[in-house]
């Protein structure tokens, strides 16, 4: 609204967000361990969300699902301290931002309810249940959101809560007890193994590992020194219900739909660091191995266990994974899904190379193959030849893809096109070679950018 069209103005917003949510991570890391000697510890778990190259990679590519992440933790952080009021407001905007938060919100209100509930000693039921007065407001944003959808539903044709379209309604898409899909496997690997995430994963499944041999062996629980013992129980089971509701609803890989996920696993690996009783020196060696890593990670696809796990493609100068290789839900490496680490944004740098070579106008025409045409077209800058958002002074090109040229008439065809061919282009990707017989390639341009390479071909009308 200040400045239609700038992303330099959005991704501002939401780094101002993102710093927003890293002081309410470290808020919230100070109620689970609160004792002052883990301070610098926790300042390191802080910066290594700061760098997790999901959380980094779901802030520039602006989606509603960066709120969901932000606000979750805003909200977790009040109710912690048992802020009621302020539990509301946030619940309120992570409501609001995706169907998703309104899951979230409900959950960790229903759960704190319990703890709340059941804690304590003593007390009659109905004195138990009067411990959830001071709660009341907390009710508002669940209210406020069944309010909005009831009105919604009412005024207009398409549901207000989102579903695809091959359901009836949303819960269609939840596979509750089918642990085994594609999709789910898939899921897992991006939560618990994707870009170093397997170390924190080894880490809390030693704890486990440890937990369970006392368990056979009746063996008095272990502590965690320095943790609060209710509010770290509170967020490992919140971790495991989000964790288990969100991937049983069975969508696409995009880890964007995760990102509150990440630093609740952080969490619980330095908590299970000091429940294994990792001295000091230890846990700040591992804490900053970890931020070095997902530092790495963010900038290069060099997990060798993503590697082996994804297996990876080409584009150019570098190597991404094939995101999509588990799930098979894109026929080659991947598209919205390959937004795992910023390495995704050489696609818009690649692009503007191209065209600075190019210098298309509004007369020229380009093409790509239709799965891969999706946000990848857009007007041009007038000066800089860059792709921008902005609706004044600029270029916008005439776009096609293989399906709208073979189906336009010979007088709206184009005579001279230049066909883009693009990394992530599905595995049996056809589409240049069904131009052949409308078209014949007369020049190929290369330009290469931040580890990225394009393929422009140019393409005549063949005479008839």
């Amino acid at each position: 609204l200040i400045r239609l069209g700038d992303v330099s103005l959005l991704h501002l917003t939401n780094a101002l967000l993102g710093v927003l949510a890293l002081g309410c991570i470290r808020a919230i890391l100070a109620s689970v361990f609160p004792a002052p000697a883990l301070a610098r510890e926790l300042d390191l778990v802080t910066l290594a969300c700061a760098v997790h190259p999901v959380l980094l990679s779901t802030l520039l590519q602006v989606n509603i699902d960066f709120g969901v992440y932000v606000f979750f933790f805003a909200t977790l952080a009040a109710l912690l301290r048992e802020r009621f009021a302020w539990t509301a407001l946030a619940g309120v905007f992570l409501c609001f931002s995706k169907e998703t938060g309104v899951l979230a919100y409900a959950i960790m209100i229903g759960l704190w309810a319990l703890f709340r509930v059941a804690g304590g000693s003593g007390g009659t039921p109905i004195a138990r249940i009067r411990r959830l007065t001071p709660m009341w407001v907390t009710v508002a944003p669940l209210v406020l959101f069944g309010v909005h959808v009831a009105w919604w539903n009412a005024t207009h044709t398409q549901a207000a809560v989102w579903k695809h379209a091959w359901q009836r309604g949303p819960l269609d898409g939840f596979r509750f007890f089918n642990l085994s899909d594609s999709i789910f496997q898939s899921y897992a690997a991006g939560i618990f193994l994707l870009g170093f995430m397997w170390v924190l994963s080894v880490i809390i499944g030693a704890d486990l590992l440890a937990a369970g041999v006392r368990m056979v062996r009746r063996l008095p629980d272990r502590d965690v020194p320095g943790a609060e013992r209710r509010a770290l129980a509170f967020v490992s089971v919140l971790t495991a219900l989000v964790a288990y509701l969100l991937t049983a609803f069975r969508t696409w890989s995009n880890l964007r739909y995760f990102a509150l996920l990440y630093p609740l696993l952080v969490l619980l690996a330095f908590a299970a660091l000091l429940r294994l009783r990792a001295g000091t020196p230890l846990r700040i060696a591992v804490l900053a191995g970890v931020v070095l890593l997902f530092a790495w990670a963010s900038f290069r696809s060099a997990d060798p266990v993503s590697r082996a796990v994804y297996g990876t493609f080409s584009i150019g100068e570098r190597e991404m994974y094939r995101m999509a290789s588990i799930s098979g839900e894109y026929k080659g490496p991947g598209r919205d899904e390959l937004v795992y680490n910023l390495e995704f944004t050489g696609y818009h740098a690649v692009q503007n190379a191209l065209y600075r070579v190019l210098h298309p106008a509004d007369s020229t025409s380009i093409a790509t193959a239709q799965p891969a045409r999706r946000e990848i077209f857009s007007a041009l800058d007038a000066v800089t030849l860059r792709r921008t958002l902005r609706r004044d002074a600029v270029i916008m090109p005439r776009y096609w893809d293989e399906a709208s040229l073979l189906a336009a008439s010979v007088p709206f065809r184009p005579r001279q096109i230049w066909f883009l061919d693009f990394s992530f282009r599905p595995d049996a990707d056809s589409s240049l070679q069904s131009l052949a017989t409308l078209y014949r390639e007369s020049a190929v341009v290369r330009a290469t950018a931040e580890g990225h390479t394009i393929v422009a071909h140019l393409l005549d009308a063949r005479v008839r």
